[in-house]
C-alpha cells in the first residue's frame, strides 16, 4: 500500500537514502503499482494525500471498539447518476458513496449557489447510496459539486453534476 511505503520512507533514514539515490528501484522493490509510482513522480502533495486517503477509506474497519477504529469510517461521495439535468426541471438522482447515515442531506453547490435536494431511501454502510430529487427551476447552467452531509461529516464531489440550459422552442 502506498500509505505504508510513505510511512516507512518518513521513518527510515536508510530507506530515505536509498530512495534519494535510486527512487525507481526502491519503488519497484516496495511493490508499488505503476500508477502509484507515477503518482509519486508527480511530487504533488495533494494528489498523493488524496490517494492515501482513498486507501484509508478502503481499510476494513469492523470493530465496535472506538480505539480499534481510531480512523473511523469516512463519509465520501463517489458518484451521482444521472450526472446532469435540465434547467427548469426536476431531476431524480442516485448519489453513491461510503458511510452515509440515515439522516443525510444532499445539495448541489456552485460557488455561493446551493440547491438543496430531497433525500430518501438512504442505504448506510461502506457501500452507501441515497435517492435525491433536485428542483432545477432556478438553477444556473453549469457544473455543480455534489455535497452530502451527515450529523458528523460532509463530503463534496466537485463538478460532478451539470445543469444544462433549457432548449428554447421557436415561436
Amino acid at each position: 500500500m502506498l500509505m505504508f511505503f510513505i510511512a516507512d520512507l518518513a521513518r527510515d533514514p536508510n530507506l530515505q537514502a536509498a530512495f534519494s539515490e535510486d527512487p525507481e528501484r526502491v519503488m519497484a522493490h516496495a511493490g508499488l503499482s505503476d500508477e502509484q509510482q507515477a503518482l509519486l513522480r508527480t511530487r504533488d502533495p495533494k494528489r498523493i494525500a488524496d490517494a492515501v486517503a482513498k486507501e484509508i477509506e478502503r481499510l476494513p474497519m469492523q470493530s465496535v471498539d472506538p480505539v480499534a477504529n481510531w480512523i473511523g469510517p469516512v463519509l465520501h461521495v463517489t458518484a451521482i447518476e444521472p450526472s446532469g439535468g435540465v434547467q427548469g426541471h426536476e431531476v431524480k438522482t442516485v448519489v453513491y458513496g461510503t458511510f452515509f447515515e440515515s439522516t443525510m442531506t444532499c445539495s448541489l453547490v456552485q460557488g455561493p449557489t446551493v440547491i438543496s435536494g430531497v433525500v430518501s431511501n438512504v442505504v448506510t454502510g461502506q457501500n452507501s447510496r441515497m435517492d435525491v430529487r433536485f428542483n432545477l427551476a432556478n438553477a444556473l447552467p453549469g457544473p455543480y459539486g455534489v455535497r452530502a452531509k451527515s450529523r458528523r461529516a460532509e463530503s463534496t464531489l466537485p463538478r460532478a453534476f451539470e445543469v444544462k440550459r433549457a432548449r428554447q422552442t421557436p415561436a
